[in-house]
């Protein structure tokens, strides 16, 4: 009797379920498929669709990035941030040419140039990058300037007598400068160059016909990574790619020249009587993002700055991604220089000894994956703050292409026997054996 009254309850529920379950798939699969990240200009239909490719490789082996993020500015305010990375630094600048690759490329950076582009050039040891900010209405524009640095001569004399000026005379500050001066011993330590000392540039008699040479051996599709991230449309700009920038000499890939390997130790104490402050810098060799060695970093170089401060301790992955400096300032002072001296080294050896040898805790993950995450591939390139300015997923986007990161493989990896992980940083590459030290000191008259 019981069977026969919740039969019909049976055939309904039965129907039911026949119904909504299907329902209920339909719409999990269309939650997931939606991009919570929907790019520029894109309508609700194309944001559900497979994410489009962000880097092209092109005929000529120029790599080409784009990455179109919303932006929560008024038009007028937004900017996209269109990097170019050149596989040519300072360590390939040939005897007595120090500063050759520096000047090309500020002299490109100012011969071709859109008017709406605000441009930062970065040299370093490995490589050179310009970083500029276009409008998204003149992306394309700055892109044929680009597409020129790459084509066409150098021609200006008048130009080339004034970016020699400006570096000149830039240099002459800085030689002036006792802790600018023990920086770049340091630097003739741990990464020397075969064109000579750091700091002394050798430009004077450069003209443009080398320059030019240079250009043409050198600045080539092989050696280049382009990448446009912010709010703009990729459509026309990888047309524009593969018409234009495909165009460009080919060339062969640039590989560092063997110098001689680091010097590591103390470099000695250097009084200074101009009442400046003086300092303790000490720098090592790192790994490079993309590493598995490197995601110790995430946790070591936020400690750090916690420590010591942000503009004490400079690390610049875009340019210089193996090379951590501390730069400790030392503040003239009534007392004997030996207290200052022991005072400033019991400080740096405490905040490197707490950096290395401190629990993990959460804390240290959170703040490496918001401070450093990005670039070590232990988070998502853009976040909330790429809305605003996308500068800092750009340059996330251009070193994880240019060291080959994995974001799966390094997350997995992130945070797994941290005490492992930094005795192993410690043992290979943070350690007193392996870096340069040096001090300024100063002494009031």
């Amino acid at each position: 009797m019981t069977s026969i009254r919740l039969r019909p309850l049976i055939q309904h529920l039965r129907r039911f379920f026949q119904g909504a379950v299907p329902l209920i798939f339909m719409i999990l699969v269309t939650t997931n498929a939606s991009d919570p990240w929907p790019v520029y200009g894109e309508t609700p239909a194309a944001a559900s669709a497979p994410p489009r490719q962000v880097w092209n490789k092109l005929d000529n082996g120029l790599q080409f990035g784009s990455l179109p993020l919303p932006s929560v500015l008024s038009e007028s305010e937004q900017r996209a941030i269109i990097i170019t990375s050149w596989n040519i630094g300072w360590a390939h600048d040939g005897p007595q040419e120090s500063g050759l690759a520096l000047l090309s490329a500020e002299l490109l950076s100012r011969a071709f140039s859109s008017e709406a582009a605000s441009t930062e050039v970065r040299s370093g040891y490995l490589r050179t990058w310009w970083v500029e900010k276009v409008a998204p209405k003149d992306v394309l524009k700055h892109l044929e300037m680009i597409s020129k640095r790459l084509m066409e001569p150098l021609k200006d004399e008048a130009l080339l007598a004034e970016v020699k000026l400006m570096l000149l005379g830039q240099q002459q500050k800085i030689v002036s400068k006792s802790v600018q001066t023990l920086s770049h011993r340091i630097q003739d330590r741990i990464t020397p160059l075969r064109s000579g000392p750091w700091g002394q540039l050798q430009v004077e008699k450069i003209d443009l016909a080398q320059i030019n040479k240079f250009i043409q051996s050198k600045f080539t599709a092989a050696n280049v990574h382009i990448a446009i991230v912010g709010p703009h449309d990729p459509a026309p700009t990888l047309v524009f790619a593969n018409r234009t920038l495909a165009l460009a000499t080919q060339g062969v890939i640039q590989q560092p020249p063997v110098v001689r390997a680091p010097v590591f130790g103390e470099i000695g104490i250097k009084r200074d009587t101009t009442g400046l402050p003086g300092a303790i810098i000490r720098s090592w060799r790192i790994p490079k993002p993309g590493s598995f060695d490197s995601l110790s970093l995430g946790i070591f170089i936020p400690r750090l700055i916690q420590i010591l401060g942000k503009e004490t301790v400079h690390w610049n992955p875009s340019v210089d991604p193996d090379l951590l400096t501390i730069r400790l300032p030392i503040e003239p002072t009534d007392a004997e220089a030996k207290i200052g001296i022991l005072a400033a080294r019991a400080r740096l050896d405490a905040a490197i000894a707490f950096g290395l040898n401190a629990n993990m805790t959460a804390a240290d993950l959170t703040l490496a994956r918001k401070s450093m995450g990005a670039t070590l591939g232990i988070s998502r390139v853009h976040d909330e703050e790429s809305m605003i300015n996308p500068q800092g997923a750009a340059e996330a986007l251009m070193l994880r292409k240019l060291h080959d990161v994995d974001e799966q493989k390094q997350r997995n990896k992130f945070g797994r026997n941290p005490a492992s992980q930094m005795s192993n940083l410690q043992m290979k590459y943070i350690s007193q054996s392996l870096s340069v030290t040096g001090i300024v000191v100063p002494i009031k008259r």
